[in-house]
């Protein structure tokens, strides 16, 4: 078994470990919110480090199948599966529309129209009662019965949100695999490439942000639960822009840098607010340490430091090897 397997499997025994013997807080505080942003932020991974499309609309999208949740099930009484699939719908199909608008622009242009349109999703949730609830937002948001067990509960939330956590990173592992993952790709490194081989540059820009409007659904739903309310502030410039540090924290190229980006961004924030009332200067030094220290983010890092470590065994080996000859 190689040592990637080795070290995944840890990881995966630890994570499914973690509630009987790490701390509530840690696991009601920290890694459970550490899943659902990562779920949202990983939308942006596919779309910029598969795709070479910086968008800032990821958590408007989230926010909006939030607000799917919440309109079914506490405004119009609807059951929680209809919630969820209304919810998935909305942002399906709003980040289909927000694509159709945004992927003939790229670069700076692509990622300023994707921050436009959040923002008019902003100004309308702020002002519509009849829809978003105005500035107040819709109260009262219940998460789903499953098997017995209200998610409102924090281990089985914590659970579900490492389940879903895990089927995205590993939907995304496999769609880079894929002839689409491969043709996004070859889009982010050269499209006109790529459209001199009679591919349709735009329909695949619009199909990728599609479906990552539709995995950051699934973190917008996760977040409804967790928080028990939307409101605009959910969507607001700031969150916006937090789940591109994120992003950029954990490495933009790598789906596993979702989630270690959102799990230092979580703990930096829990922390660092203990002691001190900037803690968003503290989190902008850490996003600038990375940017400068390792673009590739914290992913990066890990990457050079099991290199360092593979050479250094096979350095040791080999010199074992020759003394064993000798």
């Amino acid at each position: 078994m190689s040592p990637r397997m080795l070290g995944a499997g840890a990881i995966l025994l630890a994570l499914f470990s973690f509630p009987a013997w790490g701390s509530p807080y840690f696991v009601g505080r920290v890694f459970t919110p550490a899943f659902i942003f990562g779920v949202i932020a990983l939308s942006l991974c596919l779309l910029a480090g598969y795709g070479g499309m910086v968008s800032l609309a990821q958590m408007t999208l989230a926010g909006l199948a939030g607000y799917g949740y919440g309109y079914l099930t506490v405004t119009q009484g609807q059951p929680w599966w209809v919630g969820i699939l209304g919810g998935l719908l909305v942002a399906t199909l709003v980040a289909f529309l927000f694509g159709m608008i945004a992927v003939r622009s790229t670069g700076i242009y692509f990622l300023m129209i994707t921050l436009a349109l959040g923002m008019v999703v902003y100004a309308l949730a702020n002002q519509n009662r009849s829809l978003f609830g105005g500035h107040t937002g819709i109260l009262g948001i219940r998460p789903p019965e499953l098997f017995g067990q209200a998610l409102t509960e924090r281990v089985p939330f914590y659970y579900g949100s490492l389940l879903v956590g895990l089927l995205t990173y590993a939907f995304v592992r496999y769609l880079s695999r894929t002839p689409f993952g491969l043709s996004l790709q070859a889009l982010r490194d050269d499209p006109r490439r790529l459209a001199a081989l009679w591919f349709h540059v735009a329909l695949h820009r619009v199909a990728a942000f599609t479906l990552a409007g539709f995995l950051a659904g699934l973190g917008g739903l996760l977040l409804v639960w967790y928080n028990g309310a939307i409101s605009p502030t959910t969507i607001d410039l700031t969150r916006l822009i937090n789940i591109m540090v994120i992003a950029v924290i954990g490495g933009l190229a790598y789906a596993e840098g979702a989630f270690l980006g959102a799990l230092v961004f979580i703990l930096v924030t829990n922390f660092a607010s203990s002691f001190t009332q900037r803690f968003n200067t503290v989190i902008g030094l850490v996003f600038l340490l990375i940017v400068l220290f390792s673009p590739e983010g914290l992913s990066g890092i890990g990457l050079r430091i099991l290199h360092a470590l593979r050479r250094v065994l096979q350095v040791r080996f080999a010199s074992a090897e020759r003394t064993g000859m000798k």
